[in-house]
């Protein structure tokens, strides 16, 4: 289950030494490091200057301002390393904007999980409160309204001081408004063994999956797919129909057979009945279906 770590308020550090530490003494491909520098996370965390003077470093350089910040919402990049990312989350009660707006900017009553294992811990403010569960993501197929078998974890706060660890891919959890202003604080660990898991979203009522969001790099090979399948040739289908057989994410092997089939048409057919042998549904199912179409009965009768 996501861990919350015991400790004490920790004499504080300041961000640059943060990052060095981090960098020279935490295995970010072992849980046993991560989970051992959280009195680290909670020392940075003590310091009572560390928003102030990284906005007042950025305020006398806009044109850096949050260069290379790829999270959506109020969330600020406080630094990098090789394998991880240490942001600042900012939480805001209501506002006033419209409830659906509000809570897709903040992620507020939107059950998710993370690609990526991290460690948080509260900085400032009453912290928000949140809600989590696990699941088994080796029983997911990624399709949309699914079933997935939830276990309900805890309902718990993130107060100042609090660290709590999510794995990847394993823990949900959803956060609702806190009660005033309050920021916390992450350290990401780049998923190194699997870039291409998706990001999930839940109905926790009903035990479903509501939607998937591909990674970052599997977008990418799919923006290149569509483009391959737009503008190239016959020398491109045998590369797209490659990927076909061999990526690891479902998502660009449906994205590479649609390709295929727009630059080989009827000539694509082989292509779609190796398709149609994937494991995978969202590959499978429209290789299935086109076939199906074509032929006027049922593959694999």
């Amino acid at each position: 289950m996501a861990y919350t770590l015991a400790g004490e308020r920790q004499p504080s550090i300041g961000l640059a030494d943060y990052l060095d530490h981090i960098q020279a003494t935490v295995d970010t491909g072992d849980t046993d490091s991560v989970l051992g520098s959280a009195d680290a996370l909670r020392a940075l965390s003590s310091d009572p200057d560390l928003l102030v003077d990284h906005l007042n470093r950025e305020l006398a350089d806009l044109a850096s301002w949050q260069n290379g910040n790829p999270y959506m919402g109020p969330a600020l990049l406080l630094g990098r390393g090789d394998s991880f990312t240490v942001r600042a989350n900012i939480w805001l009660p209501p506002t006033g904007m419209q409830l659906q707006q509000e809570q897709s900017l903040h992620s507020y009553e939107l059950p998710h999980d993370h690609p990526f294992s991290f460690l948080t811990v509260g900085h400032l403010g009453p912290g928000y409160a949140t809600t989590i569960w696990e699941y088994d993501p080796h029983q997911v197929t990624g399709q949309v309204d699914e079933r997935v078998e939830l276990r309900l974890l805890e309902h718990t706060e993130l107060p100042p001081g609090k660290v709590m660890f999510y794995r990847a891919s394993r823990d949900i959890h959803t956060q609702h408004h806190p009660p005033a202003l309050s920021v916390s604080l992450n350290l990401l660990i780049h998923h190194r063994d699997n870039p291409y898991a998706e990001q999930r979203f839940f109905d926790t009522d009903r035990q479903r999956l509501t939607r998937s969001t591909p990674s970052s790099t599997a977008r990418s090979h799919q923006i290149l797919c569509d483009l391959a399948g737009h503008l190239g040739d016959q020398r491109t289908a045998p590369l797209l129909e490659h990927l076909t057989t061999t990526h690891p994410a479902p998502a660009v092997r449906a994205g590479a057979l649609d390709n295929v089939v727009r630059i080989l048409g009827p000539a694509a057919e082989p292509a779609l009945r190796q398709a149609a042998d994937d494991p995978h549904p969202v590959v499978h199912t429209p290789a299935r279906n086109t076939l199906n179409g074509r032929t006027g009965h049922t593959a694999h009768e």
